[in-house]
């Protein structure tokens, strides 16, 4: 396909005022910024042309590789550019071509939100880049007037730059296709992810985290904006669940929307889904029916604080949930943390690696190995527990700090796969720490777990800050008290005899 322009940016003049500072109007540093991050992605200069609402030249639209609108209530309003826009997209979709590997050559940015499906119901699936900011105050929008200088406008500069991303591969697609380099494949589920949308304030993080998949070489869903009706959306959601081997969904203090039909956010509707689907598919290959892989990873941000009596009871019900499956897991890492857990997921197998070895006996049996787990804050409180049982003859593995996150983590599981007995240090360490631990040991099974393990206890300094729930969920004995006694291990140790 060969096309005049490379670039056409559809505006309207009141966009572009000027602004207090540089005189440029938001327009033109649009354009300015997006030519320059293009060029370095691509390394070639692109041939933007700008067009405007006094430009009825309609051979423009169908002379130019990629389309990108900016919406607003003045664009919406006005035939030309709407004429434009429809002129485009039929060319393109009668071309087959209008998306190319889940990427669109219409391009909608919408600098203020505004309902554009209600003036372009047929393209209201394509994604937008919405260059606007939510106040975390007030929850109101704000549009970027700044572009340097400013920590809130960062987010500004990663929508630039994931798009100048995208355009570069819509560019390679289209460049494919015309030479017939290469006939567009679907895309393994293995490199497949499914993205959740997230709430206001997680944003910026789920733009970080979808980059950093698609730089990885990754295709991340949805692909698409998701409808705004409930029948429509959870259709969608389940299409493109099928088609990933994982789900990602990042929590913060933003419940999130709630579509037309429903009372629960997308957020939450996302999440309820992907659920079922992991259960659903994990019943269907025991029954040897499927033999996929899918897994959820849940991150819970670390810097939670304002959040709704809502928002608390939709944490709490993910935490319950996520204890239920052994291919679900919470996290409330920081988000550097986060990105090499699915670095590990996707790239050494994770927990399907464990799966996958459950079967092999070449371990050596070595007696009673007892994992002595303990959070970083009682590591020295710990010690004397570990010395007594190794005096008594049993075989000791406690948990490790230094090294690798994904590391420490794959250590972590293989002990709770191999160790005959748990024993849990609970001191200084939090009620989610004691409560995730826990939720690893019912887990066990899906690191690769064969045999039950022979007891399981909780050594607690405060025995009141336990939380019986899942005590009784994972059969464990709380023993303890505010200093370490070697007879308050007997019950335990019986156990583990016996």
């Amino acid at each position: 396909m060969k096309f005049e322009h490379d670039i056409l940016l559809a505006y309207h003049t009141l966009d572009d005022q000027p602004i207090s500072g540089d005189g440029k109007g938001w327009v033109t540093n649009f354009y300015k910024f997006l030519s320059t991050l293009v060029e370095q992605v691509s390394g070639v200069k692109p041939k933007i042309k700008m067009v405007n609402e006094s430009d009825s030249h309609l051979d423009l639209y169908s002379n130019s590789a990629l389309l990108i609108s900016i919406f607003s209530k003045n664009f919406l309003n006005n035939p030309i550019l709407i004429n434009g826009v429809n002129l485009f997209a039929s060319t393109a979709k009668e071309s087959g071509s209008l998306q190319l590997g889940g990427l669109s050559r219409l391009l909608k940015v919408i600098k203020f939100p505004i309902d554009i499906d209600e003036y372009l119901p047929d393209y209201s699936d394509i994604l937008s880049y919405d260059f606007y900011q939510i106040d975390p105050l007030t929850g109101e929008p704000q549009e970027f007037r700044r572009f340097f200088g400013n920590e809130a406008e960062r987010s500004y500069w990663m929508k630039m730059v994931d798009m100048a991303y995208d355009i570069h591969q819509i560019q390679r697609k289209l460049e494919e296709v015309s030479t017939q380099k290469s006939i567009p494949k679907e895309i393994d589920k293995e490199k497949t992810i499914y993205l959740a949308n997230s709430g206001v304030d997680m944003i910026i993080q789920r733009d970080i985290v979808k980059r950093e998949l698609i730089r990885h070489g990754y295709r991340v869903l949805p692909d698409q904006s998701l409808p705004k009706e409930i029948h429509s959306l959870e259709s969608v959601v389940k299409k493109d669940l099928e088609s990933c081997c994982l789900s990602i969904h990042l929590i913060g203090e933003d419940y999130g929307y709630a579509p037309r039909g429903s009372e629960l956010s997308v957020v939450d509707i996302q999440n309820k889904i992907a659920s079922k689907h992991t259960f659903e598919l994990n019943e269907k290959n025991k029954k040897g029916i499927t033999s996929d892989k899918f897994s959820r990873l849940i991150w819970l941000s670390p810097d939670l604080k304002n959040i709704s009596e809502r928002q608390k009871i939709f944490i709490e019900d993910l935490k319950s949930d996520a204890a239920a499956l052994d291919e679900a897991e919470v996290l409330q890492i920081p988000l550097q943390e986060l990105k090499s857990i699915i670095r590990e997921e996707l790239v050494t197998g994770g927990r399907f690696k464990s799966k996958e070895n459950k079967h092999d006996h070449s371990l050596p049996d070595e007696g009673n190995i007892i994992y002595l787990i303990c959070d970083q804050l009682d590591l020295e409180s710990s010690k004397p527990i570990s010395e007594y049982l190794k005096q008594k003859g049993y075989n000791v593995v406690t948990s490790l700090f230094e090294g690798q996150l994904m590391d420490l983590r794959y250590l972590h599981q293989e002990n709770l796969r191999r160790c005959d007995a748990s024993l849990i240090y609970f001191g200084k360490s939090s009620e989610d720490w004691i409560r995730t631990k826990l939720q690893d040991l019912l887990k066990a099974p899906g690191f690769g777990r064969i045999k039950p393990m022979k007891a399981s206890a909780i050594f607690a300094e405060d025995q009141s800050r336990v939380d019986n729930q899942n005590i009784q969920m994972t059969r464990t004995m709380v023993l303890g008290g505010a200093s370490f006694v070697p007879t308050s291990l007997d019950p335990f140790l019986a156990k583990l005899e016996n």
